[in-house]
Parts: structure tokens; C-alpha cells; sequence
């Protein structure tokens, strides 16, 4: 008889069972603020309760205790053994958290929102104890839906010194970001543009072929012919070449906030097409290109450019975003995203306007099995999508609210304003002290001129820092308000009968039509809307058009 080796279960593997098969892994996480005697107490109290509360049911294992102590809960990245728990989680080893409150998990509302998500996609649940709340639970869509509108007050106020600074540095003329741009170099310690001779000479040759009639396409194509690359070591393509050509730093200008971050959780930036003020200046440093040629090069990309758009939009993002869907669905077959057709006029004058993978439509082997699907299906989905959030709300809206009142971080700008106000008075008084001084001893007033300069430079510094405080501290006042404003909406908000685009683009985030697995086995049929509170609906669409929940939708987590 062949001999048998037998190969040990690998215990990490993904498919891992437990040894019972209801049993979950639990840990908990513990935290305390200071090291006083109070607070140490509280700290093994809490080690202690949750050690017995996991042991004491026979449906957990014990997985550990992780607890920080002694220091602040504001960020995430101070707390070790925060870290090191959720590592462990990612890693298999826990299928349970449980926190004392949301403000013991994280005091900072970004990090809960951003760690429940990261969970509860793994799917790992949080049991925050004193809000009696799971994160795996139906009703905890409500809760990161509301928990992600605070996040995003919280953060608008938080980031506003940040934004204040990056205005200052454009208003004065510096460059804001990574200033690597093709054809200079960057010089750190004297923060200028200097021109890198061997590519400056390829940014002549892209604009004078262009001014002489040639298009991006065929500029491409002839700098890959010449075995020319990018800055990055790659081949030309006509978008790289339209970037060359519509960069103001060729001519020697600058211009600050090209793009901005209008959603301060995503952190996606967006191009700036007016929507914010921008910060021109004119011969910042030295050219590559003369200004004739700028000139012509811009008057012709122009006209260019309206011919592709003869309805006179300016621009292809806002063109591109007419239509609800435009740029939201993505093909899971080939990743091209999908456009917006119509077809023939029927008998009643009506048209219907589909969706299909741009690949397709070019060219139809490179994507010839992506569905055509009707807006008529995609708004029908939405519909269904919103009205079950909507009916689930009432369920958790008095625990949620209370959670989030105390969870919003506490604002301090108006004591820094008082302080500040006070130094102020300091060296205002100081400085008047100092001119009648000066009046009285004539022979030492360049040393007092000195001192009086000195003290003008901290006045200056801080009436700018009052002024951005106090910006703050209006941002901040917000954050109440919004409170009462959104219970005022739920306590409105109905279920909806037809789709409604301003509720669409709040809620979500993408829709991917079609999937391929690792096998590359294609089912075109499947359709996932991606909601911008971190969760998704898994739908899948038969012969008949009729549309389904799928079995693996993320509802079922629970």
C-alpha cells in the first residue's frame, strides 16, 4: 500500500473554522486618557471585567486584551496597541472588538468611521457597549451614514489652518505640492525652477510641432519613434503631450489651486474649473518657451477643443458629469468606464438612454461581453437601495445621536483666542513703552528701532493666527448645527417613489457593471452599487431584465 503523508492544516489560511463551529474570537480594547491614580484604576478595572465578560461565554475564545495607556486617543497612530489589534484582525485572529463607548474606540470621528469600515469589509465586528451598537448590524448603515456627515464637519474645521497655510504660500507665488514638472528641476534650497537642458529641449520640439499643425496623437508618436521617454520612463501618448501643452510653467508662470479636495474624507482632488479662486503669476521664472508661442499654442488648442464639444461646454469634467451616472459606473469586466447612449425614437416620440462600456462601443472584441443596461433598471436599483436605509433609520436614530454628541471633538479655538488676545495686549503695551523709551534716549534708537521691529514681526504673527482661529471656531459652531439640522432631516426624510439625482450623488460612490474572478470566468450580468458610507449592494439582472438581491450581499453579514 502507498504511504500517506498527511499535511497539517495550515491555520491561517482564509478558509480557517473554528475549533466549535459557533464559536467567534473576541477581544477587547481599553483606554485611558492620563496617568493619574483615577484613571489607572479605570484602566485595570476595565482589563479585568472584559477578561471575565469573554471567558464567562462559551460561545467566544478568548483572544486577549489590548489596551493603551496613559496616553491621548486623538490619533490612531500613537496607540500601539490599537495598531497591533488591528493588524491581528486583518491577520484572521479576531472576529469581535468590543469598546466601552465610541469616544473609548476613537475620539477622533475620521478614524472610527474609517477603522468600522476597514472592519466590517473583513467582515470583523465592533460592539461598542454603551451604545449597545454592532457594526455588522442592518442598522449600523445609518449609523456610518451619519457618522460620515459629522466626519466630514469635524474634518472641514480641523484641516482649516492647513488650507489657510497652503492660500498663503500660493498668494505668495510659491509652488504648493510636488513642483516636479518635465523639462526643470527643483531646487530645494532656493526654491526655484531651473531648466534641465536636454528635456527643455524636447518641450520646444512638442509646442513648435504644434503651433506648426501637428496634433497630439501624431506628436506622440513621433517622439516614440525617436525613442524619447516621459519623465517617468515611459511612452508618449496624446494625453501626456496635451499636458505639456497646456502647462503654464513652459512660459515661465505659475498658477496655484489647478486642482482642490472637495471632499475632505476622500481626499480626492478635482480640477478646479472656477469652482475656487486660483493664483496666477505672470514671469514667476525663467521660460522654456517664448510667450508668442504660448500664445498661439493656447489659441489653437482652444478652437480644437471646441470642435470635439460643439455645445459650447468649455471643459470635459463638467461635460462628462450632465448626467447622473456619467463617471460613476465602471465596467468590472475591463475597467473602462460606461457611456451614455440612446436609441432610435419609438412611436411615441420617447427614446430609451442606456449605459455600455466604452470599450464596447469602440471596439467590440476588446469588451464583448459587457451588458448594455437601461437607466430605467439603474434608477429602479437606486430606488430600491435608498428606501431600505430609509425604513432601518428609526431604529437606531436616539442611541446614534448620542453616540455622535459625545463623540465630536471638543473645541478650544475660542480659549486660544483669548490667550492669543492677551498676548496681544502684551506686546502692544510693550511696543508703546518701548516708542516713549526711545523718544528719551535718542542715542540708542537703532538698537530700539531693532526691538520695535522685532516686536511688530510677533504682532503680525499673531493677529494672523486670531484671525485663522476664529475661522475655526465658525467652522467649528457648525458642527452643533449640523446636528440638529440632520435630525431635523430624519425626522423628514421619506422613502422616495422616483429616482432623485441629488440624493444619488450624495449616496453614492460607484456602480460596477459585471464581474470576472481569478479564473477569469465573466458574468456580465452582476451589478454592485458602491455607497459612499463604505458598504455595497450586490444585484444580478436575468434574461428577463428582472433584477435580484444577491445571496452574497453585503446585508448578510449579519
Amino acid at each position: 500500500m502507498a504511504q500517506v503523508e498527511i499535511i497539517k492544516a495550515n491555520l491561517k489560511t482564509e478558509k480557517q473554522e473554528n475549533v466549535k463551529s459557533n464559536t467567534k474570537r473576541v477581544c477587547a480594547y481599553c483606554r485611558v486618557s492620563t496617568d493619574s491614580e483615577e484613571q489607572q484604576t479605570s484602566y485595570n478595572s476595565q482589563i479585568k471585567h472584559y477578561s471575565a465578560q469573554i471567558k464567562s461565554n462559551p460561545n467566544w475564545e478568548f483572544v486577549g486584551i489590548y489596551a493603551d495607556e496613559g496616553i491621548s486617543g486623538t490619533q490612531v497612530k500613537n496607540r500601539t496597541e490599537f495598531q497591533r489589534m488591528l493588524n491581528d484582525a486583518l491577520d484572521g485572529k479576531i472576529d469581535i472588538i468590543i469598546a466601552k463607548s465610541i469616544s473609548r474606540f476613537a475620539r477622533n470621528t475620521i478614524d472610527t468611521l474609517k477603522y468600522a469600515r476597514l472592519l466590517r469589509d473583513h467582515k470583523i465586528d465592533i460592539y461598542f457597549e454603551k451604545e449597545n451598537i454592532h457594526t455588522l448590524d442592518l442598522d449600523s448603515e445609518m449609523f456610518l451614514t451619519l457618522y460620515s456627515a459629522f466626519a466630514q464637519a469635524e474634518s472641514e474645521s480641523t484641516s482649516m489652518n492647513v488650507k489657510l497655510g497652503l492660500k498663503a504660500i500660493m498668494k505668495r507665488g510659491e509652488p504648493v505640492g510636488n513642483p516636479n514638472c518635465y523639462g526643470y528641476e527643483w531646487d530645494k534650497d532656493t526654491k526655484t525652477f531651473k531648466i534641465n537642458e536636454k528635456q527643455s529641449e524636447v518641450v520646444r520640439k512638442i509646442f513648435n510641432w504644434y503651433v506648426s499643425g501637428i496634433g497630439s496623437y501624431t506628436i506622440a508618436k513621433k517622439l516614440n519613434e525617436e525613442k524619447i521617454l516621459t519623465q517617468w520612463g515611459n511612452k508618449w501618448c496624446p494625453s501626456s503631450v496635451r499636458r505639456i501643452l497646456t502647462n503654464e510653467k513652459y512660459v515661465g508662470d505659475l498658477l496655484g489651486q489647478k486642482t482642490y479636495v472637495s471632499n475632505p474624507l476622500t481626499h480626492k482632488h478635482i480640477i478646479n474649473y472656477g469652482e475656487k479662486e486660483k493664483y496666477y503669476v505672470k514671469d514667476h521664472h525663467e521660460p522654456i518657451i517664448t510667450r508668442d508661442v504660448w500664445n498661439k499654442s493656447q489659441e489653437i488648442y482652444s478652437k480644437r477643443g471646441n470642435k470635439l464639444q460643439p455645445d459650447g461646454k468649455q471643459h470635459n469634467g463638467k461635460f462628462s458629469l450632465r448626467y447622473p451616472y456619467s463617471s460613476k459606473i465602471e465596467c468590472g469586466i475591463c475597467g473602462a468606464n460606461f457611456t451614455r447612449r440612446m436609441n432610435e425614437k419609438r412611436k411615441d416620440g420617447t427614446r430609451k438612454v442606456y449605459w455600455a462600456c466604452t470599450k464596447r462601443i469602440t471596439y467590440i472584441e476588446s469588451c464583448s461581453n459587457s451588458l448594455f443596461i437601461t437607466e430605467e433598471i439603474l434608477n429602479d436599483i437606486f430606488v430600491k437601495i435608498y428606501n431600505t436605509i430609509i425604513e432601518k433609520k428609526h431604529k437606531t436614530k436616539e442611541k446614534l445621536f448620542n453616540a455622535i454628541k459625545e463623540t465630536l471633538t471638543k473645541d478650544d479655538s475660542k480659549s486660544k483666542i483669548d490667550k492669543l488676545f492677551n498676548e496681544k495686549q502684551t506686546l502692544e503695551k510693550r511696543l508703546s513703552n518701548l516708542i516713549d523709551i526711545k523718544l528719551d534716549d535718542y542715542e540708542n534708537k537703532e538698537a530700539y528701532i531693532n526691538k520695535e521691529k522685532e516686536i511688530n514681526e510677533e504682532l503680525k504673527k499673531i493677529k494672523e493666527q486670531i484671525t485663522e482661529y476664529e475661522l475655526i471656531n465658525s467652522a467649528n459652531k457648525n458642527i452643533s448645527k449640523r446636528l440638529s439640522q440632520i435630525e431635523k432631516i430624519l425626522d423628514e426624510t421619506k422613502t422616495i417613489k422616483e429616482f432623485d439625482r441629488e440624493i444619488f450623488d450624495n449616496l453614492v460612490e460607484k456602480i460596477i457593471i459585471g464581474e470576472k474572478d481569478e479564473n477569469d470566468n465573466i458574468n456580465p450580468n452582476a451589478i454592485r452599487f458602491i455607497l459612499k458610507i463604505g458598504t455595497e449592494y450586490k444585484y444580478e439582472i436575468n434574461e428577463n431584465k428582472n433584477v435580484s438581491l444577491r445571496p452574497d450581499n453585503v446585508e448578510k453579514f449579519s
